[in-house]
């Protein structure tokens, strides 16, 4: 009995054997291979390109220039990866930056910040790290940057409820004084002693 038990482990040592032979992958110079096959892709171009022209009659300056002139087309009309990314990122970056302007707005305001003060706190207001890297605005990190800027500047904040009577300005004498002369009641309504 202990034969086919023998036979089963080697097979399955066998079959290990070949499954990691199968996922390793070779060591090879990425960039080599890369430059390789540029430069074949370059040679073949240039072939196709000379048996081209060289079919259409053009002398070997004649040639020379015409290559010279297609390659500079095909280098005008391929994209700048670089320049494109680039755009991305600032692209990106201003989306960010009116995201979090549009909810520091809203926060500013749910503190009670007066609307025309909500620019300065905006151009106060330290918002590096309120986003993460995927895009998520942190609320708390963002009530934080608002709440900074009205500790040191509490003007910004603008008149407290109890001293705004409501929304209503008092315009004339209080009522309570009846026997007064109508030069008191003007000094009053002025606000003149």
């Amino acid at each position: 009995m202990s034969e086919p038990n023998n036979n089963q482990n080697n097979q399955n040592n066998q079959n290990q054997g070949q499954q990691s032979q199968q996922t390793q992958t070779p060591d090879f110079d990425y960039d080599k291979l890369a430059s390789l096959i540029s430069g074949k892709q370059s040679v073949a171009e240039d072939t196709v390109l000379k048996a081209y022209f060289r079919e259409q009659g053009l002398s070997s300056d004649e040639m020379k220039q015409a290559i010279s002139a297609f390659k500079e087309k095909k280098a005008a009309n391929t994209p700048d990866l670089s320049k494109l990314q680039s755009d991305l990122t600032a692209a990106n970056s201003a989306r960010m930056a009116a995201v979090i302007e549009q909810k520091a707005t809203l926060e500013a305001v749910s503190q009670g910040v007066d609307v025309t003060s909500v620019p300065y706190i905006l151009k106060m207001a330290d918002f590096n790290g309120v986003a993460d890297e995927k895009g998520e605005i942190d609320s708390e990190k963002l009530t934080a940057a608002i709440k900074k800027v009205l500790d040191d500047v509490p003007a910004l904040k603008g008149e407290s409820k109890k001293n705004s009577n409501n929304g209503f300005n008092k315009i004339g004498g209080d009522g309570k004084n009846q026997n007064t002369t109508d030069d008191e009641v003007l000094r009053g309504i002025f606000g003149l002693k």
